[in-house]
């Protein structure tokens, strides 16, 4: 698993569901290969499998969770 950050969090009313459904949605790839969460204030860490890696951040700027863009990055 690699952990990636994000730049959402509490303050913007981000859940753990709001992350698993953008990514899994808009990459393609089951909310069940999905790891860990944890959601921060300003931020997210989400743990995504490594072979996914590049699937994941290559469709990262056409993400949005609750109507924010989503920034993502290998943390």
């Amino acid at each position: 698993m690699v952990r990636l950050s994000i730049n959402l969090g509490k303050e913007q009313g981000v859940r753990p569901t709001d992350i698993v459904g953008a990514i899994a949605s808009h990459t393609n790839i089951p909310g069940k290969s999905i790891g860990k969460i944890h959601i921060q204030e300003h931020r997210s860490m989400v743990d995504v499998p490594e072979e996914l890696l590049a699937q994941v951040l290559g469709r990262a700027g056409d993400l949005t969770i609750r109507r924010f863009p989503v920034e993502m990055q290998k943390a």
